[in-house]
């Protein structure tokens, strides 16, 4: 009965936060505390420093007196004596000032009478506190010198003593009302921004636990409503952006419930009905839709070659204009024509870029946009791309701090198409910069998964923009499409730079999304996946220096520090030229180098001037100077030869780091010059065939080559060429491929039959953009290629690599094709019958195109067996034809599927399918002498 009676006590049951509340204590609770420490931080740090600021003007005012006062003291002269009192009386903090002689006796007093008792004068009097007043007490001396009586009979001159007599002390009495004042100002302040500042946060904290309850309890109430069969209702509710995949998923699982519904009402008879008219017609739209498949292939071949000949078309008259507005460049004095000349570069790139974003689309759409694997520095790339971008759309009235950020765990090298990811970080970054008028874009780098050897990277660019309304963000991966009319009249583009970023993303397994807020800006993530490299981390030594920093924005400036610090060099900020000129006269001692931020303007450039010229006269410290686009250092040479060194903001590590170490050094002038001059030395007095349909493109050819010593020899078509060729012997041929009569491949093939030209570079010149022409070009027997327009460094430097390699042009075509394909062993199985095993190669090469597409399709509906036997069909074709790679990775998938089956496949999968594709690839550099027998009877 007892037991019963405590079962029936009623429970008290304590008050349950709700989820609203715990968030918002959890996001306040925080901020007060640091609120409460802060405050007690700064209120004792103040006092602190007004009870020691007034001791120690007391303590100084009280050495003063006692040092002037001696004079007056020894010969008793009360005015002077007066006037010394009455100049430290001036100070607002003395209250008293008074005199005493060496007997202790008061002489003379000015201000405040003291009220305190008399005390005890001694030569080691100091200050001491009381009743709210401080009391000062210095000793007085007066030093007066004599002879010593005593000859010195060693050095034979008479010593001299210092006398030093006690004459008196001075007394200084200072109030502390005034610091008392300051300190209760000063509590108030600190007391009200607290406040103001606990308001403010509890105003946000109540806002943001609002704003992130609210989607949970909305999701609640649809929740509740869906298990009453409600379906509809839960159709209508709508989360915010971030919820969008648990929104989707409670959708689907809504429309699911609903349908089977529908199901279980649906009779047997009509279900079967149903199915049969579904398989009538989904035969009827299988042939409709092999016939519509054929056409778009067909189509698509037709804008293929429409495009490639279009590039030609378009490429070559631009080649000419960029080349020769280069030319000009060099020699236009008059500021208005290089205006002129820069305008019309500028308009040629631009045209380039619209060119090259149409070429890479339609490359896209037919799926032969395919990846390099090498090796590159992800941080040089991105600090290039930054330099790039920064020169061309960096304005006097934009100036933006481009910042990268990487993380700790990020190495610096990977394998992967170093092209392909500049072109995604150029688009991106270009954009924010374009939108963004002042504040910051920022690319940060961090690791989203990590496992050997592949790496899942994950950028940011996040900029302080315009911003996209959210409304419109849908419109961004559009083709041809821009967010409004607006923004296209005033920024321009052709609408498919995100298209292609985007394609880019996916293409390297990866994906790409976007935030935006118009009052803030606008964040782009993607992820990529590479591969780890085996080169490691540039390891730079401990510089040890001291440096002194000017650099107006606080983004900025903690970059530079932050980087500085991990290289070993300590660096003190400031903020404006007086408080720079300060810490050099203060601490001129410890300063080793001196980084000035320069602004594009003239009264900038003249306080750095000035700035520069001080530091080295007075102090013998060395300036570096960053400046920002546009500055155009060029227009200050004198600047040139009073600093270390100037950088171009965005500051590349390697190039701080490079100009910290060569502090001493001369500044260079023109860094490309001697690199240039060397490389004509290499090269001069080679001879050298340009080949060309165009009389301006072989014009530009040779105002480029001659002067360089070179001796170059001009040929407008390809039997021209050849007959010029067996006439003189050249030492490299520039080859352009679309040319009337003849092209260029076919020339190259002509000349590769003379034996004086077997081995001679071929370089192919050419405004196809097209992948798959690259291996028709290498086939024809053509060394390298260079796509036009051409640089003028680089056509200099592929003369210097080519001319300089020993190798064979055999020896490069077996180079390509080692790992990939073995003559020798798909000769041997034949007894040496090259025709025959030419014929089985082809018929296996023929058939995996094909072969692929089944592989694939056997993949997605996981049906292992089938996967097995196509498998197996291609590993025992490519065990006979010296298909070696093929062979190999047809083993590896052959093996896992009868083993695992569908476990774990795709990695393996994958490595066969890129195993087709290289071959496929080089299927045409097969030196197959029968191929080139029948190409020399056609001939």
């Amino acid at each position: 009965m007892i037991l019963h009676n405590r079962m029936a006590l009623p429970v008290i049951k304590l008050p349950t936060l709700s989820l609203n509340s715990k968030l918002f204590w959890v996001l306040f609770a925080p901020a007060f505390l640091v609120s409460i420490l802060v405050g007690v931080f700064l209120l004792s740090t103040r006092f602190s420093d007004l009870n020691r600021n007034l001791v120690e003007r007391t303590q100084h005012i009280t050495d003063q007196v006692a040092n002037t006062s001696a004079y007056a003291i020894v010969f008793s002269d009360q005015n002077m004596m007066y006037r010394i009192l009455q100049n430290a009386l001036n100070n607002p903090d003395i209250s008293s000032v008074q005199l005493f002689n060496s007997e202790q006796k008061m002489i003379a007093e000015l201000g405040k009478t003291s009220s305190s008792d008399k005390i005890l004068l001694t030569e080691n009097s100091g200050i001491t506190e009381q009743n709210g007043r401080l009391e000062s007490i210095s000793a007085i001396h007066y030093t007066s010198n004599a002879l010593d009586d005593v000859f010195n009979g060693q050095t034979d001159l008479f010593n001299t003593q210092d006398q030093r007599t006690l004459i008196g002390w001075v007394k200084i009495e200072a109030n502390k009302a005034s610091i008392q004042i300051e300190k209760y100002q000063y509590t108030g302040l600190i007391v009200f921004i607290l406040v103001l500042f606990n308001i403010l946060i509890i105003l946000g904290a109540f806002h943001a636990s609002k704003t992130l309850t609210q989607p949970i309890n909305k999701l609640a109430s649809a929740l509740n409503k869906l298990v009453k069969g409600q379906f509809s209702t839960a159709k209508l509710m709508k989360l915010p952006p971030e919820y969008t995949a648990i929104q989707k998923d409670l959708l689907d699982l809504t429309e699911r419930l609903e349908h089977h519904n529908e199901e279980l009402i649906a009779g047997i008879e009509q279900s079967t009905e149903n199915i049969r008219r579904s398989m009538d017609s989904m035969e009827e739209k299988s042939a409709q839709l092999h016939i519509a498949n054929r056409e778009a292939m067909e189509s698509n071949r037709l804008k293929s070659q429409f495009l490639a000949n279009i590039s030609h078309e378009v490429r070559t008259p631009l080649n000419a204009i960029l080349g020769y507005t280069k030319t000009l460049q060099k020699d236009i004095a008059d500021p208005q024509h290089r205006i002129y000349v820069d305008t019309i570069e500028q308009s040629t790139n631009s045209l380039l870029a619209i060119i090259g974003d149409i070429l890479d689309f339609s490359k896209i759409e037919a799926g032969k946009l395919s990846l390099e694997n090498n090796h590159f520095n992800l941080k040089t790339l991105i600090d290039e791309v930054y330099q790039t971008l920064s020169i061309n759309l960096l304005s006097k009235d934009k100036q933006i701090d481009l910042v990268p950020e990487f993380g700790q765990d990020v190495p610096e090298w990977f394998i992967g198409d170093s092209t392909r990811v500049r072109q995604i970080l150029t688009n991106l970054i270009g954009n924010a910069i374009k939108f963004t008028h002042q504040g910051s874009v920022r690319t940060r780098v961090t690791i989203a998964t990590q496992s050997a050897p592949d790496i899942t990277l994950s950028f940011q660019i996040i900029d302080t923009g315009i911003g996209i309304a959210e409304h419109k963000i849908n419109r961004l991966f559009k083709p041809f499409s821009q967010v409004d009319t607006s923004t296209t009249r005033q920024f321009g583009g052709t609408g498919l730079g995100l298209v292609i970023t985007k394609k880019l993303v996916e293409q390297m397994n990866g994906k790409i999304e976007v935030s935006s807020d118009p009052s803030i800006g606008s964040t782009f993530r993607f992820t990529i996946n590479l591969k780890a490299s085996s080169k490691g981390r540039a390891n730079h030594l401990p510089l040890n220096f001291h440096t002194v920093l000017l650099e107006p924005s606080q983004t900025y400036k903690s970059y530079l520090d932050g980087y500085l610090n991990s290289i070993g060099v300590s660096c003190s900020t400031c903020s404006d030229l007086e408080q720079m000129v300060m810490m050099l006269n203060k601490n001129h001692r410890d300063i080793d180098v001196v980084l000035l931020s320069v602004a594009p303007n003239d009264q900038s450039v003249a306080e750095a001037r000035e700035l520069v010229l001080y530091s080295a006269q007075q102090f013998s410290i060395p300036c570096i100077l960053m400046i920002q686009p546009p500055g155009q250092i060029t227009h200050y040479p004198d600047l040139k030869n009073i600093c270390s060194d100037i950088l171009l903001k965005p500051i590349s590590h390697d190039r701080l780091y490079h100009a910290l170490q060569n502090l001493n050094a001369a500044p260079s002038s023109v860094p490309s010059i001697p690199k240039l001059n060397a490389q004509h030395e290499k090269i001069k007095g080679l001879s050298i065939l340009a080949v060309d349909d165009s009389p301006i493109n072989l014009q530009l050819l040779n105002h480029w080559l001659l002067p360089i010593g070179l001796d170059v020899s001009l040929a407008y078509s390809g039997q021209q060429a050849i007959d010029m060729a067996m006439s003189k012997q050249f030492d490299l041929i520039f080859m352009d491929i679309q040319m009337p009569e003849m092209d260029g491949m076919e020339t190259t093939q002509h000349l590769r039959q003379l034996d004086t030209y077997k081995n001679i570079p071929i370089i192919a010149l050419t405004a196809h953009a097209l992948g798959s022409e690259q291996q028709q070009m290498l086939s024809s027997g053509m060394n390298a290629y260079l796509t036009k327009p051409i640089d003028e460094e680089l056509l200099i430097s592929t003369i210097e690599k080519w001319c300089s390699n020993t190798d064979s042009f055999q020896d490069q075509v077996d180079a390509k094709l080692v790992g990939i394909f073995d003559l020798d062993k798909a000769l041997s199985i034949v007894d040496g019958k090259e025709e025959i095993a030419k014929e089985m190669f082809d018929m296996l090469a023929d058939s995996l195109s094909a072969e692929k597409k089944l592989i694939q399709h056997h993949l997605e509906n996981q049906d292992t067996q089938k996967l097995i036997e196509v498998v197996h069909r291609i590993h025992g074709a490519s065990k006979y034809t010296g298909t070696i790679n093929i062979a190999r990775h047809a083993n590896f998938l052959e093996t896992h599927l009868k083993e695992l089956g569908m476990e774990e496949v795709e990695g393996v999968a994958d490595d066969f399918i890129e195993a087709i594709d290289e071959l496929l690839n080089h299927r045409q550099l097969i030196p197959w002498t029968q191929a080139l027998d029948s190409s020399t009877t056609n001939a």
